[in-house]
């Protein structure tokens, strides 16, 4: 494809990573473009391999493992795969295909380069990256120094995957400093500070969280019988909805999983409603402090629950329905069982202290 042919689709980027040992010892250097928030779908063509030397069963799986590295510091966007694609391999074609070949979509690597990327944007938004490892090298996947004998397949992953997210060579934009995103391969074999600051200043910072929320299918059984609760206790009526039960606890979880991560109340509302439309990462705001674990008052949570309602209501087209539990019942008990349970409560506890309050019994202690 010729240049004039390449830009009239949008212009294209090539970013290579080269063979050597030396080490560049200070800031992140971006290329421009960047993916609009969401998910980044990378196509996966890289072929059988037996064990490799750190126990991977398959190229494919470190490639997966090489995201995921990114993934632990992106919150808007992020990557996801797609396994064992069966795509063309084509340049331009909007699809991100990951793969080995003998030369870049027939033309020669050049010297000494032991991968490439090649990226398309239009303006400010990338639109495709397509990452080729060259064949001219044998490869393996291990940690700690290089050797000689074999290309780590790993950390050339995690630097082009670093191309693709946006970034550049620091030691090429005059900075020296310790980055696996250095042109040149070393002894560096994953993100270190500087890798992550570049990533974040384009997909937004943030920390994964350090507390651990229940698994699902818990504040859905404790939501199930607190409908029951308002239904066939309190008698509650009816009242409009477009929210169903399973969203109405899982977004309310994860609304309580950014507070709790030391978000603010507009930060988190935002984030989680990003995360409905799929444009969200779920990073959290910083570390939980020690000890016991606050919530959010509870006017901020019925305020995200009627912004959620909202959501559903006019940007995914949801039907109204009907509840037994209202907004504001939705809010108060979720978020009071959840307190439970990251105060050290089991399921069971959680729920018998939250319908023991429901049921006019006061306001039971928590479990440590």
């Amino acid at each position: 494809m010729t240049r004039l042919a390449r830009l009239a689709l949008g212009a294209t980027v090539i970013a290579t990573i080269a063979l050597s040992t030396s080490t560049p010892t200070r800031s992140y250097a971006l290329e421009g473009p960047k993916w609009a928030n969401g998910s980044i779908v990378m196509h996966l063509q890289l072929g059988p391999s037996g064990t490799l030397i750190d126990g991977a069963p398959s190229w494919g799986s470190v490639g997966e493992s090489a995201m995921a590295i990114w993934n632990a510091y992106l919150n808007n966007s992020r990557f996801t795969v797609v396994r064992d694609s069966t795509v063309a391999k084509v340049s331009g074609d909007s699809v991100n295909s990951v793969f080995f070949d003998s030369t870049l979509f027939g033309e020669d690597f050049g010297s000494r380069t032991l991968a490439t990327t090649l990226y398309w944007y239009r303006g400010s938004r990338m639109t495709e990256a397509d990452v080729v490892f060259n064949t001219e090298y044998s490869w393996n996947s291990y940690r700690g120094s290089l050797r000689s004998d074999l290309r780590d397949f790993r950390r050339v992953a995690i630097h082009e995957l670093g191309h693709a997210l946006g970034l550049d060579h620091p030691d090429e934009n005059g900075q020296s400093v310790t980055a696996i995103m250095n042109s040149t391969i070393s002894n560096v074999d994953n993100l270190v500070s500087d890798d992550i600051a570049g990533a974040q200043a384009l997909y937004g910072s943030g920390v994964s969280g350090t507390v651990s929320f229940p698994p699902r299918n818990e504040p859905n059984d404790f939501y199930t019988q607190l409908i029951g609760i308002y239904q066939n206790e309190l008698r509650a009526g009816q009242s409009l909805t477009y929210v169903d039960p399973e969203g109405t606890v899982i977004w309310l979880t994860e609304y309580a999983r950014q507070r709790v991560g030391q978000c603010d109340h507009s930060t988190a509302s935002q984030r989680t409603l990003d995360q409905v439309s799929g444009t969200g990462g779920t990073l959290v705001c910083a570390a939980t402090p020690s000890g016991t674990i606050p919530f959010p008052p509870r006017n901020e949570g019925l305020d995200f629950m009627n912004a959620l309602q909202a959501k559903y209501r006019d940007s995914l087209g949801r039907a109204a329905g009907s509840t037994y539990v209202n907004n504001e019942g939705a809010v108060v008990w979720v978020l009071e069982y959840l307190r439970y349970r990251l105060n050290g409560c089991s399921h069971g506890d959680a729920t018998t202290k939250v319908f023991m309050q429901i049921r006019g019994q006061g306001i039971q202690p928590v479990c440590q």
